[in-house]
């Protein structure tokens, strides 16, 4: 499959669908499908045609599964900017709300994909969860600060020291979706609020979520707090715990870590 195709773009009016198109993979991300979601989103701010912008994944058996493990923290891709917060950050700035549209699972990365996005709908089939704990790997700072926002410090503790997945109730529980329908109900009912959300004033929505980004930009973390998190990531990106994560991850067993 061509690069262009791992991401569908669909246009019907004003009304854009971004589709994660690797069902095979249960559409699993990879630094090029989320800088795709980035310059999409760019040129939608820019244009001024679009109104609201629903995400979702191909097929109704994952939103995504999360970031392609074979390319997590490889060296081209994790040196410089992290694509997975380049396209949260995107989203975030997007000038019109984002709908995250979610069947299936939503995990990892993509769990925090998803909570960057203005709204989240859900089939009751859906399951979250953010693996990192799991895996060896550690959830970034503004992702961290985005998943407490939503569900609160508790709620965001028990998730990422855990690892475990929730069911879609629970995510409703916790706030970290806005509504849970049926999984055949779900298109309709995510079209319905795109369209109620598209039928009033672009420029008083562009102008509200606008303020409620920069209200919320005031918990950025201070760059000293960023070069610490740099030097921690390096340090994960070399551990053996790491590499067990995703050995074991590839063997379909529990990890062993050592905690080096």
């Amino acid at each position: 499959m061509k690069e262009k195709d791992l991401l569908l773009v669909q246009i019907e009016g004003d009304i854009c669908t971004l589709v994660i198109n690797r069902p095979e993979k249960r559409n699993v991300v990879n630094p090029e499908i989320l800088s795709r979601i980035s310059e999409i989103l760019r040129e939608i701010s820019e244009d001024g045609q679009i109104r609201v912008v629903v995400l979702r994944g191909a097929g109704e058996q994952a939103f995504s599964a999360g970031y392609d493990i074979s390319r997590l923290y490889k060296s081209e891709d994790f040196r410089t900017d992290d694509p997975v917060e380049v396209v949260m950050s995107s989203i975030e700035s997007c000038a019109v709300p984002v709908i995250a549209m979610i069947h299936g699972y939503c995990i990892g990365a993509s769990c925090g994909l998803a909570i960057a996005c203005d709204l989240r709908l859900a089939a009751d089939s859906a399951r979250f969860g953010i693996t990192v704990a799991k895996l060896g790997v550690v959830f970034p700072p503004s992702s961290t600060m985005r998943l407490i926002n939503i569900i609160g410090v508790s709620a965001a503790k028990e998730l990422l020291y855990t690892g475990r997945l929730v069911d879609a109730e629970r995510a409703r529980e916790i706030r970290m979706v806005d509504q849970v329908v049926p999984s055949e109900d779900l298109s309709a009912v995510t079209y319905n609020l795109a369209r109620e959300i598209a039928d009033n004033s672009p420029q008083s929505v562009r102008s509200t979520k606008r303020i409620i980004s920069k209200l919320l930009a005031g918990q950025a973390l201070s760059p000293q707090a960023g070069e610490e998190f740099l030097v921690m990531r390096q340090q994960i990106v070399d551990s053996d715990d790491l590499k067990e994560g995703r050995k074991a991850f590839a063997e379909k067993r529990q990890p062993r870590f050592n905690g080096k």
